[in-house]
């Protein structure tokens, strides 16, 4: 594939839409492989596609070859194109009357011998089918893993081979139950007609809520979701970084299992949080601190990791007229000070290859920052691996602990309708005395309802369990007589 097809920016104006919104139109969907970088990803998919593009231009179609993009046009109106995003190689077709043609492509595409997916309307609706042994399946199985966090509400549907099919990030704004809903109603919108969720996975400081909204049939701590995650798509990952909004990890493989992590959520210098407070004094949107930072032609050297005095040697360099560039790579370089420091990283004998997630993974300053301590310290360099999907690898790590606990059976997922329906009240105990609890202070509850009934009260005591659960009892018999 030409060189300028690897290059340029993704998700550029196109013909077509990013889902099929006519009945003339199929797309088809073919996964990245789990590589490396990005670069290594993206070059694998247009290799395997030079394929493709052969096979319509030997159709009689006019192709226009630009950055990650190829269009294609016949004079029948027919219409393609060929383009990649951030985990996908699409092929976009708009045919009216050559159905051959399309019978044809779809056999080029099975031919490649990876996982594809097909989507097209179908009555009305958008289905979506996954290549299996050269045929379509009818449905598209797979699970959903939720990470629900103190900054986010993060949700992954793994398709059942392991395909990170849809991913979903929502803030959580103090409001754990309704944005999860919230998260739900997203991701629905993006789910074809014909998903089958066979069971689900949660993981994070919202755990117990979330298990009770999704009935869910596995939970997993943070560390163990996040290696899970990661080593599906890395598997010779020997250690993992990972720094997000409000605490930083560093996880330590061995023999492809999780053995040893250690975890920073007390000092907020070693996370995102920190460098969202530096880009507000600094006026300067958090999505462009990593290029901005790596334009210094001289870093700023902070006196001290801790946010308090960085804030101040921050204000000193501006009056002084240092330029934003050199103070953002000096936070950058602070950052990543912190991060080994905190965590007692060796960095001379941490072992490799390293994977990078998390939010801040994004930032290509902290990445690049991260990896000139290593080579200061080993005097070779190392470059850190940050994997596909690395916003929400804990609800990735989920909904693949989901997949290895029912092994395609049918789980308890309540399905999505269900989970939007459920509300919440908070409220103090109102059992305390027939229980002869003692407790001065009353124990608040959560009750999730769907309609007028409760289908589950969060933090009650084993007392207040069953004693609800022999009124229920008492109840059912006294209706049915028995």
């Amino acid at each position: 594939m030409e060189k300028k097809l690897i290059k340029g920016k993704l998700n550029e104006a196109r013909e077509f839409e990013r889902l099929p919104e006519k009945k003339s139109e199929i797309f088809f969907r073919i996964p990245f492989l789990f590589l490396e970088t990005a670069e290594k990803r993206l070059k694998d998919a247009w290799e395997h596609a030079e394929k493709l593009i052969k096979f319509l231009e030997n159709k009689n179609f006019k192709s226009t070859k630009s950055s990650n993009h190829v269009s294609f046009e016949k004079n029948d109106n027919s219409k393609a194109e060929i383009t990649a995003d951030n985990s996908d190689l699409w092929v976009k077709t708009r045919v009216e009357k050559n159905e051959g043609l399309i019978e044809e492509l779809e056999r080029e595409i099975l031919g490649l011998e990876r996982k594809a997916f097909k989507y097209f309307l179908k009555g009305g609706k958008l289905t979506a089918h996954t290549s299996n042994s050269k045929k379509w399946d009818e449905d598209l199985k797979g699970y959903i893993g939720l990470d629900a966090g103190s900054i986010s509400i993060n949700i992954a549907f793994v398709e059942e081979s392991g395909i990170i099919f849809e991913t979903e990030y929502t803030l959580t704004e103090g409001d754990v139950i309704n944005n999860i809903k919230k998260g739900f109603t997203n991701l629905k919108k993006r789910l074809p007609e014909n998903t089958l969720i066979l069971g689900s996975g949660v993981t994070g400081s919202g755990h117990e809520i979330s298990a009770s909204l999704l009935n869910a049939d596995v939970y997993e701590t943070e560390l163990d979701a996040h290696a899970e995650a990661t080593l599906h798509m890395l598997p010779d990952t020997q250690v993992i970084f990972d720094i997000g909004g409000q605490d930083s990890k560093v996880m330590y493989i061995e023999d492809g299992e999780l053995d040893e992590a250690g975890m920073n959520k007390k000092c907020g210098a070693g996370t995102g949080a920190f460098l969202d407070a530096q880009a507000d004094r600094l006026g300067i949107p958090i999505e462009k601190f990593g290029e901005t930072g790596l334009k210094a032609k001289k870093p700023y050297s902070f006196s001290s990791m801790c946010t308090v005095f960085v804030g101040r040697d921050l204000i000193a360099e501006q009056a002084k007229g240092n330029t934003k560039e050199n103070i953002i790579a000096g936070l950058h370089r602070s950052l990543a000070m912190n991060f080994y420091s905190t965590l007692g990283i060796n960095k001379k004998t941490i072992k490799t290859p390293i994977a990078f997630q998390g939010g801040v993974a994004s930032n290509t300053g902290v990445k690049k920052a991260l990896e000139d301590l290593l080579y200061e310290a080993r005097g070779e360099r190392i470059e850190l691996f940050i994997p596909m999907h690395h916003k929400v690898m804990g609800a990735v790590g989920m909904a693949l602990f989901a997949k290895e606990e029912l092994e395609g059976s049918q789980g308890k997922f309540r399905g999505i309708d269900t989970i939007c329906k459920i509300r919440s009240d908070f409220t103090e105990c109102t059992k305390a005395e027939q229980l002869g609890c003692k407790k001065q202070m009353l124990c608040d509850l959560v009750h999730l309802y769907i309609g007028d009934e409760i289908i589950e009260t969060l933090y009650a005591c084993q007392e207040y369990s069953d004693l609800i659960e022999s009124e229920k009892n008492i109840e059912l018999k006294a209706n049915f007589g028995g």
